[in-house]
């Protein structure tokens, strides 16, 4: 069973996405987001502009035992506890994997018209915690790029 993922030509390298619907079942949300494929992440988060597509309100959710950090710095972070990624297949199937996900959000108070544009940029990441339950395979000579089982 191979999931097709794509280079996104607007990064420079392209960078891997894969297509996603999530269903945060505590919130009664579902809805589409496009993941950066992301070894370096150790989690897969759902980030500011997609927080905002989704119409999560944090408020709702249990804070994450710690935030998490990157080359941003730190950011507020939550968990749904409920979450399922649903992949489309090759062949047509749908892949459902569970997992806690967890949310962040980045304090834009104090930041610039441009630091704020640039962080709402950011995608959400599909972490190692999910990829580990596939094998990955990203082949820019031959532009390939897809999760298998």
């Amino acid at each position: 069973m191979r999931i097709p993922c794509y280079f996104d030509p607007r990064f420079e390298p392209p960078a891997p996405f894969v297509r996603v619907t999530v269903d945060l079942k505590s919130l009664n949300i579902r809805g589409t987001i496009y993941f950066l494929i992301d070894t370096g992440a150790s989690t897969t988060v759902l980030l500011d502009k997609d927080v905002n597509f989704l119409g999560i309100d944090v408020r709702r959710l249990k804070r994450a035992e710690r935030d998490i950090g990157g080359i941003g710095g730190l950011i507020s972070t939550y968990v749904v506890e409920d979450a399922s990624l649903f992949f489309r297949a090759e062949d047509g199937g749908v892949v459902e994997e569970k997992l806690q996900l967890l949310v962040g959000r980045h304090d834009l108070s104090g930041l610039s018209y441009i630091e704020r544009a640039l962080i709402m940029r950011l995608p959400s990441l599909l972490g190692r915690d999910v990829i580990y339950r596939f094998k990955l395979v990203c082949d820019r000579y031959h532009n390939e790029v897809f999760l298998e089982r």
